[in-house]
């Protein structure tokens, strides 16, 4: 998770700021593989957890091989994924699209760098908060855990 300060120009703030992204949020998560298969109320014992972080243009948010600490979706602005030895970005990721969900998941380190192209807001969901959550709601733990079984089995045959 980015360190928050309003001195190195991130700043962060509780969740929900409004209605309007609240409904963008909700409808965000839906594209999220492990949320999309969740129910409404599961959904909503999501939202309180997430942080919306906004970041200066060129900021760092986290770097490949550093702690897999958070799973970022992106409300505005974009984000260049790197890789140590490539001369191009892996990916330019825009509104709407998310990194770090296998953080969560699995808590493995970082596979690539992600750092602002543009003044970004994101909101982000800390492993830890995320620890919280599914703790609090026994029933969605099960639910992640059959879709990221499913996406790790995935993964290791593509």
């Amino acid at each position: 998770m980015p360190k928050i300060s309003e001195n190195g120009g991130v700043r962060a703030r509780p969740f929900p700021p409004g209605p309007d992204e609240l409904k963008w949020l909700e409808q965000g998560l839906r594209t999220v593989g492990f949320f999309s298969k969740l129910g409404r109320s599961q959904l909503g014992a999501v939202l309180p957890f997430m942080l919306m972080v906004e970041c200066p243009k060129g900021f760092k948010i986290c770097e490949e091989g550093g702690p897999g600490d958070g799973f970022y979706l992106i409300y505005k602005g974009k984000v260049s994924i790197t890789k140590k030895g490539w001369t191009k970005p892996v990916a330019v990721l825009e509104e709407g699209e998310f990194f770090g969900e296998m953080a969560l998941l699995f808590g493995q380190p970082r596979t690539a760098t992600a750092t602002t192209s543009d003044a970004t807001q994101l909101f982000c969901l800390s492993a830890e908060d995320f620890q919280r959550m599914v703790q609090q709601h026994p029933e969605m733990a099960r639910s992640i855990k059959r879709i990221a079984e499913a996406r790790r089995l995935e993964l290791a045959h593509a």
